[in-house]
């Protein structure tokens, strides 16, 4: 009977942890334009590296859950405008951008932060 408690227990629980696993950094890379878009008006530039700060996907909990976290490194365009159309220049800067995902929150699982991540937000 224990036996069988536990099997069911195991297709119960097992299918939660897999569900939440967070994906790769490349999975994330492909992520980042999409959830940028939503947030902010230009789109970056470039993607240049993939964790700059050699962290690794790393698991923070803020007041709605606990959030997978990656970082990238991004290099953002100074615009000017033509029109009505803004026109990405070649010089710009390089920021540190944070992507967050957590897999309770169904509306929006994903948000992005610039520079240094608030910490308890």
């Amino acid at each position: 009977m224990f036996q069988f408690v536990c099997v069911i227990l195991s297709f119960l629980v097992l299918p939660t942890f897999l569900f939440a696993s967070p994906g790769g950094y490349d999975d994330a890379a492909k992520l980042l334009p999409q959830v940028w878009e939503t947030k902010y008006p230009l789109p970056y530039g470039k993607l240049l590296r993939k964790d700059p700060l050699g962290q690794g996907i790393r698991q923070i909990s803020r007041k709605k859950g606990k959030y997978w976290v990656y970082n990238f490194e991004v290099f953002m365009p100074k615009y000017e405008r033509k029109e009505t159309v803004a026109v990405p220049k070649s010089d710009g800067r390089n920021i540190l951008v944070f992507l967050f995902w957590n897999p309770g929150i169904t509306d929006e699982p994903h948000r992005i932060e610039l520079g240094e991540p608030h910490e308890g937000k």
